[in-house]
C-alpha cells in the first residue's frame, strides 16, 4: 500500500561521502536489523538500546557502532547528529527501527492494560522529524495496522511522515517468502523523499504452489539447523559433565512427563492435539482450542513457527526439536532467525538470550529490505 507525501519546501542537503550510505538503528536489540543493514552495504553509525543484556550482545558484535544504552525518550536526536560529526547540511541516509511490539499483538489487544511501550512509535517519528533522513524504515507486528489500538498509533505515524514530506509504502509480509526459515508475519513501512520505495517482492515461495520465475522454495528447519550436533542438557553443562560445542547450544531440561509428550507428538502429527488424555494438561482439556502450538515440535521440511522470547521452552509454543524429545537450543533458535552461528550472544542467562533472539528482526529480511533501499539511494532518485 502506498500513500503520497505532502509536498513541502526543504533545504538541499548532501552526503559527506558519495560512496558511503549511512544509517542509525533506533531500537537495536541484540543487532538483527543492524546485521542485515550492514550485510546490505550500509554503514551503521549509531544505535539505541535500553536493555543492558541486549546492549552487551550488540557491542560484542558491532563494536564500531556508537551505542546509546539509554531510554530513547531521554535521547536528543540533535545530540546524536552532533556526536556523529554530521555538520549542518550533511544528511543521514536511513533511520531504521523496530519499536517494541508486545502491546499490539493479538494476545495483548484485548487485555485492556496500558502498555507504555506503545508510545515508542512516536519516538521513531520524533527522530525522523529532526534528522530528516532520505529514507526511513519501520518494522512491527501486523497488529500495529490491524488492531484498533495499533491503528491509532499507525495513523499518527503515517500522517506525521506525510506532513514531513515522505512518500510511504507499507505492507504485511510473510518473512518465509524472503528466505527466512520461519513463518513470521510482519508489517514493513518504507518512507522516502520524492517517490515511494516499493516493498521488495518475495524471493522464495511455498514449494507446493506455483511461483514467479526466480523464486526459490522456502528455506526449511533442516536448511537452518540440520547440520548442528546434538547438544548436551543445561544441567549437564552447569554440573560440568558436558560442554557445548557452541556457546548457548545446550537444551533446557524438561520434566519426564514433558519428555513423554514430546516423544508422542514426534510420531503423531507434531502438535499437542494428538496427545492421549493421560498426557494432556487439565487447562488444555477445558480450552482445547487455546494455545494449540504448545508442546508441539517443528517439522524438518517446512519453515519453523514464529520464534518468540519463549523459544527454548516447549510450554511457550511449538518449540520442540523436529527429531529429538527436547526444546530447541538458543543457537538453533538464533539460526532460525538467520543469525550466523558465530554471532556472540551475551546476557544474564538462557532466558535473557532467548528473549533477545525472539525479539530480533531476522537478519536475512533486514538485508533484503536494506538492499532495496540501497538500490534507490544509489540511483539518486
Amino acid at each position: 500500500m502506498r500513500s503520497a507525501g505532502v509536498q513541502a519546501k526543504r533545504t538541499t542537503r548532501k552526503r559527506r561521502d558519495a560512496q558511503r550510505f549511512t544509517a542509525i538503528d533506533l531500537f537495536a536489540g541484540c543487532g538483527g536489523l543492524t546485521s542485515g543493514l550492514r550485510a546490505a552495504g550500509f554503514d551503521v553509525l549509531a544505535a539505541i538500546e535500553k536493555d543492558p543484556n541486549a546492549a552487551e550482545t550488540y557491542r560484542a558484535n558491532h563494536a564500531n557502532v556508537r551505542l546509546y544504552e539509554r531510554d530513547i525518550r531521554r535521547i536528543s536526536p540533535r545530540r546524536v547528529l552532533r556526536e556523529l560529526g554530521l555538520r549542518k547540511g550533511e544528511m543521514l541516509d536511513l533511520v531504521a527501527g523496530c519499536p517494541p511490539c508486545q502491546g499490539f499483538t493479538r494476545l495483548t489487544e484485548g487485555s485492556g492494560r496500558r502498555d507504555r511501550r506503545n508510545g515508542l512509535v512516536r519516538q521513531f517519528l520524533r527522530f525522523v522529524r529532526v534528522i530528516q533522513p532520505t529514507v526511513c524504515m519501520l518494522e512491527n507486528v501486523p497488529g500495529l495496522l490491524t488492531t484498533p489500538k495499533g491503528k491509532r498509533y499507525f495513523n499518527e505515524l503515517r500522517h506525521g511522515l506525510e506532513e514531513a514530506d515522505y512518500c510511504l509504502s507499507y505492507k504485511i509480509v510473510e518473512l518465509a517468502d524472503y528466505g527466512v526459515p520461519q513463518f513470521r508475519k510482519r508489517l514493513v513501512l518504507l518512507a522516502a523523499r520524492s517517490e515511494a520505495i516499493p516493498i521488495p517482492n518475495p524471493t522464495h515461495r511455498d514449494p507446493a504452489q506455483p511461483g514467479k520465475s526466480g523464486q526459490r522454495p522456502w528455506k526449511t528447519v533442516r536448511d537452518a539447523i540440520g547440520g548442528l550436533p546434538k547438544p548436551p542438557l543445561r544441567s549437564e553443562v552447569l554440573s560440568g559433565k558436558a560442554s557445548p560445542l557452541y556457546k548457548w547450544h545446550y537444551a533446557r531440561d524438561v520434566a519426564e512427563v514433558v519428555r513423554r509428550r514430546l516423544e508422542h507428538v514426534l510420531g503423531n502429527g507434531r502438535r499437542r492435539s494428538s496427545l492421549p488424555p493421560s498426557l494432556r494438561l487439565a487447562c488444555h482439556e477445558r480450552r482445547p482450542d487455546g494455545y494449540y502450538d504448545v508442546y508441539g515440535v517443528m517439522d524438518w521440511n517446512t519453515p519453523s513457527p514464529t520464534i518468540t522470547s519463549g523459544c527454548t521452552n516447549v510450554s511457550k509454543g511449538r518449540f520442540g526439536h523436529p527429531a529429538e524429545p527436547r526444546p530447541v537450543t538458543a543457537i538453533e533458535a538464533a539460526m532460525l532467525q538467520t543469525f550466523p552461528r558465530s554471532y556472540r550472544f551475551k546476557g544474564s542467562g538462557l532466558e535473557s538470550v532467548a528473549a533477545q533472539i525472539g525479539n530480533a528482526l531476522p537478519c536475512r529480511f533486514a538485508q533484503v529490505v536494506g538492499k532495496a533501499i540501497l538500490k534507490r539511494l544509489s540511483s539518486g532518485a
